[in-house]
């Protein structure tokens, strides 16, 4: 069923593709490790998850059809939680503000009863505080943006065990019984390779930009790049660095090597919010600019436009996918038939279709809009 949905959605257009910002403020991506509560979790004393039924309420929801125009949401006094692993960079704070924007219009609708988010440090040990407050909270449903693969099962397989829907996204997990909504990541590491085997024609040095240390994205994009690489014996990886899918990690990186690197051709990038700090980098050290993959950040694609006759690929991830899992996760609890594994489309840009994105506001990402009725048509339903 993976590989249907993955090529459905390579195939698929992203001609409806918008431009998603969520008000970041100052854009920054600087570290933030604490835990906040955006919403007031149920008592501690309430019904378990396990003991309620799954339509909290057969109200009609015509009253507020402005939330929702799938028709598959009544009200109910459903708590769903966020579980996010890292708020170090602008597309994780985006990725949460995208989940609080569509908790709060169905709060508001009265699909839910609360919310609560909580911010990690990219640890392990954080992750696993959080998911066991919320099993203690009694929530619903718990979306996951995780911080390891596999190390947080036996946590997650406990919330599994109360009765607690779990939907992984983004960082998934590789858990049994958990619903997973999950982004190419190989493909957009071959794609990179490929794109820079072709404008080099096949030969050239490579500095590659990892992404958030042990999530599941960068060790995806990083095994595509690496599968993809071999079949170029001529495409040389010169340098690795750490970017955390920051602009500002990774320019720091990249800053500290460039001195003792060779000539660079190209910079395969997170794709994540990464790519005009390789740029500030380059630009910094007085060196040329190469091929930098982009990353359908407001930033590189207004760098890239400015920059007459510059060829790339620009491909990532997008932030909304917070709002897709929240959606996902009131559509399980409301009895909709959502299928375990999903894919979210990755939009591309080239030259080609570069001017359809002139404009776009500081700090955003190239993001479709993702309503209850979008995720039901393009993530939900296309996975059947």
């Amino acid at each position: 069923m993976k590989k249907k949905v993955l090529s459905m959605l390579i195939c698929m257009t992203m001609a409806s593709a918008m431009l998603f910002g969520c008000g970041s403020g100052d854009g920054s991506d600087s570290a933030s490790a604490d835990t906040s509560k955006t919403e007031e979790a149920k008592d501690t004393e309430s019904t378990p998850a396990a003991d309620k039924e799954e339509d909290a309420s057969t109200e009609d929801a015509g009253d507020t059809a402005s939330a929702d125009a799938s028709g598959v949401l009544k009200k109910g006094d459903y708590v769903i939680g966020l579980s996010n692993s890292y708020f170090g960079n602008t597309w994780r704070k985006q990725m949460v503000e995208a989940f609080t924007k569509a908790a709060d219009e169905a709060k508001a609708a009265g699909y839910i009863k609360d919310y609560e988010v909580q911010n990690g440090d990219n640890t392990v040990n954080s992750q696993i505080a959080q998911i066991n407050s919320f099993i203690l909270s009694n929530v619903d449903a718990i979306c996951i943006c995780a911080a390891s693969p596999t190390a947080l099962n036996s946590t997650i397989q406990k919330a599994l065990d109360a009765g607690i829907k779990v939907v992984a996204f983004d960082s998934i997990v590789d858990l049994e019984g958990v619903y997973t909504m999950d982004y190419p990541w190989q493909q957009i590491g071959k794609d990179s390779v490929d794109f820079v085997a072709e404008k080099l024609g096949g030969k050239g040095n490579v500095v590659v930009v990892r992404g958030v240390s042990g999530a599941a994205p960068d060790q995806g994009i990083y095994a595509g790049i690496t599968e993809a690489i071999k079949n170029y014996p001529d495409l040389k990886i010169v340098q690795e660095v750490i970017g955390e899918a920051s602009a500002t990690k990774t320019q720091e990186e990249l800053t500290k090597v460039l001195p003792s690197l060779p000539d660079v051709d190209a910079v395969i990038t997170h794709c994540g919010g990464d790519a005009i700090g390789a740029v500030n980098a380059f630009e910094q050290s007085g060196r040329e600019t190469p091929i930098i993959i982009g990353d359908n950040t407001a930033e590189f694609i207004n760098w890239w436009m400015s920059k007459d006759g510059y060829e790339t690929l620009s491909q990532g991830s997008t932030p909304g996918c917070g709002a897709a899992a929240f959606w996902t996760a009131l559509d399980i609890l409301n009895g909709y038939d959502v299928p375990e594994e999903m894919m979210i489309a990755v939009p591309h840009i080239t030259a080609d279709n570069l001017s359809e994105y002139e404009g776009m506001s500081a700090g955003t990402f190239v993001s479709p809009d993702f309503t209850n009725e979008y995720v039901i048509e393009n993530i939900i339903d296309a996975a059947k």
